[in-house]
């Protein structure tokens, strides 16, 4: 079983994946990095620990020794807004950017070689991180997009982080400490009907929130059976979403 770190517990997507961790057997604990208290039914369940941290211009190393003293295997860092949300377009970079690339460092100094010289057995796993980005996310910074430009780039700047940390963190029994994995979704649609939802990812790169939480939190445990760092959506959709599509248009 997994113990985890969730980010953006109070927001749209990670809420949901907050819900169903919570009776996910294979998730044992999660422990809430958040800015606002959560509300009282998710603070006081014997399933969550809140953390709460309202600067995180500066996640100090004390904040992931108690990470690593907990036994904190992976993170969902679903914290997150959209660019207009913020006061500034530096304001949503630093959110979008610096907060999940300087968390993933950290982590990866000094969480992911612990957790994986203290498993048992013959396997080793790596501590994941699972990034919630966009579809598009676009690396070159000077690229012009017709679409969404601002948070693409931001995600692809992100990702190029996210990365490189994972490149550079200690090597273990031939493997890499941390394993970054990019989750590239497009419009997040809201649980309900199950037409009205199909139709929407029929046409454009969408997922349901439920859907999505899902997926991250089988790719925090599990991890990619083929290695990949970055998911489209089509690919956090999964199969299954294509044997359900095929039924429905029976």
């Amino acid at each position: 079983m997994v113990k985890i770190v969730l980010t953006g517990a109070t927001g749209f997507i990670g809420s949901e994946i907050l819900e169903q961790c919570l009776t996910n057997r294979s998730i044992h604990h999660i422990y809430c990095l958040t800015r606002r208290a959560l509300d009282e039914k998710y603070s006081t369940h014997p399933k969550v620990t809140q953390v709460v941290h309202d600067n995180f211009d500066d996640l100090p190393d004390h904040l992931f020794e108690r990470f690593r003293g907990w036994g904190v295997g992976s993170c969902i860092w679903a914290l997150g807004s959209p660019v207009n949300a913020h006061a500034s377009l530096e304001e949503a970079q630093k959110t979008g950017i610096s907060y999940p690339v300087q968390a993933a460092e950290k982590f990866a100094r000094i969480c992911a070689p612990e957790f994986m010289e203290t498993q048992t057995g013959t396997f080793i796993y790596p501590f994941r991180f699972i990034f919630m980005s966009f579809w598009g996310a676009e690396e070159n910074q000077f690229r012009s997009l017709w679409l969404w430009g601002d948070t693409r780039r931001i995600k692809g700047a992100a990702e190029k982080g996210l990365f490189e940390a994972m490149d550079a963190s200690e090597v273990i029994d031939g493997k890499k400490c941390l394993d970054v994995i990019s989750l590239r979704v497009g419009g997040v649609l809201q649980k309900g009907d199950a037409m009205t939802s199909m139709l929407a990812m029929g046409t454009v790169p969408s997922i349901t929130v439920d859907r999505l939480a899902k997926t991250a939190i089988h790719k925090c445990w599990l991890g990619d059976a083929d290695h990949r760092r970055v998911l489209e959506n089509a690919d956090v959709l999964g199969e299954d979403w294509a044997m359900v599509n095929t039924i429905h248009a029976v």
